[in-house]
Order: C-alpha cells, then structure tokens, then sequence
C-alpha cells in the first residue's frame, strides 16, 4: 500500500482501539455494548491487514493466539453468567452510585468477556477474507 494509507491507519489504529474500548467500559452508562466495542476494535485491526500485509500484521496476532483468547473469554463469560447470583448476590442487589463506572453491577464484567469473543472472531473473519 501506499505510505499515505500506512500513515493514516498508524494514526487511526490507537484511536480506534481507545474509542472501541470506551464503547466496551461505558456501555451500562450510555449507548454502546459488546458487539459495538468489539466491532471497533477487530475494524481497527482490519484496517492494518489491509494497510499492511498480511504477514506483519499476524506476525503480532497470530491465529493460535486468537483462539486462546477467545476460549478464554468464553469460559469466562460462561463461568460469570452461571455463578452470578451465588458470587455476587451482596454486589449485585446492593444499590450502586448512579452514573459512576461501576454502576452497572454485573454488566460490565459480561460486556468486556462478550467484546473479547466478538474482537476475536471478526479478527479471524477478517484473515479468512484475505487469505482467500
């Protein structure tokens, strides 16, 4: 690609990674989720594939990687979902501070766990796509 698009897409990766992750952290306070935050940041890395070649890209995220953390995400959000009245009954029917982060009681916890799973596989769409 040309060094126009290469230079772009290095200013625009971080700032798309903080805005995807600013959906994932807030999403319980205002509009925004999961598969919002998650979309963000797997475009984000989407667009260095196709700024960049495959090769340098995977190089720093490799497939294996990917399905590591995907399976570890899965089995957390499995773990937190089935356990969430019994470890947390005090924490989630106790009243929280209203508008504050940790506001939303369980639900940031699934959003982050739920992001992770939907970064990984829309990362993986996006290899298969290139790889063709």
């Amino acid at each position: 690609m040309d060094t126009i698009v290469k230079s772009v897409s290095r200013i625009l990766f971080p700032l798309m990674l903080v805005t995807g992750l600013y959906l994932v952290f807030h999403a319980h306070l205002s509009p925004g989720g999961a598969f919002p935050g998650g979309a963000m940041i797997a475009t984000a890395f989407g667009m260095l594939v196709i700024s960049y070649t495959e090769q340098d890209v995977e190089h720093r995220l490799t497939r294996s990687e990917l399905i590591d953390i995907k399976s570890v995400a899965g089995i957390i959000l499995v773990i937190l979902i089935i356990r969430m009245g019994y470890m947390m009954r005090e924490w989630f029917l106790s009243s929280q501070t209203l508008f504050s982060l940790w506001s939303g009681g369980f639900t940031p916890l699934t959003n982050i766990a739920g992001s992770l799973m939907i970064v990984t596989a829309l990362i993986m769409v996006i290899y298969s796509m290139v790889r063709g």
